[in-house]
């Protein structure tokens, strides 16, 4: 999910991409989200949530896949439907049927 993220151009990327090797993630909960514990070069992004991907869940509701970024570094992916009920289809399943929202 982080790479899939990652592959859209804001700024900061080059910097968050750099960070991918060392990362260390942890999961959250059942629906796929993501602590994700990074070093490397710091990334001057413009919001703390870059990125977004968003798909359809099994039923049609929407799956949020947020990157989130903190002092630089990678720091969470967070995932939720927009419903709050639990994801049916794991987002690393739907990378192919992502379409993504640039934030800065």
């Amino acid at each position: 999910m982080l790479d899939a993220l990652l592959t859209q151009e804001f700024e900061g990327v080059v910097e968050l991409r750099a960070q991918v090797p060392e990362c260390k993630f942890e999961e959250v909960d059942e629906d796929g989200t993501l602590a994700v514990h990074a070093s490397g070069p710091r990334a001057n992004v413009k919001f703390r949530v870059p990125v977004e991907a968003i798909y359809a869940d099994a039923d049609g509701v929407m799956v949020h896949v947020l990157l989130h970024v903190v002092g630089g570094r990678l720091d969470e992916v967070e995932v939720f439907r927009e419903d709050g009920d639990s994801v049916v289809r794991k987002p690393a399943t739907e990378i192919a049927n992502f379409e993504y929202m640039v934030l800065g």
